[in-house]
């Protein structure tokens, strides 16, 4: 059986994603005694040879000095399909070929 500290590299190892706690305080009182301030560090391009490649084009904003590419931090709205460009604020349609 893994120890919790190797649990812990597993999951940050798999998702890109590290907590400088893994337990939120349970009281106002324990939130005031932190030393190290509660944060998050997260790897958005982190490799994942799980993941198969796409195999079309990037997809980018339509807006003409814009150009952004939509990506795994942009929101998507699957029963409409468009999605809401991180830096314009652009809704964007999606195409089909990126609808699975």
């Amino acid at each position: 059986m893994a120890t919790y500290q190797e649990f812990i590299q597993q999951n940050e190892d798999r998702d890109g994603v590290r907590f400088s706690w893994n337990l939120w305080p349970s009281s106002r009182l324990e939130a005031t005694r932190l030393v190290v301030p509660v944060s998050c560090l997260f790897t958005p391009l982190k490799e994942r040879p799980d993941l198969p490649p796409v195999q079309y084009e990037p997809v980018l904003c339509s807006r003409a000095n814009c150009k952004a590419v939509l990506n795994p931090l942009c929101q998507v709205d699957f029963r409409a399909k468009i999605w809401a460009c991180n830096f314009c604020f652009q809704r964007n349609p999606v195409s089909s070929h990126c609808m699975y």
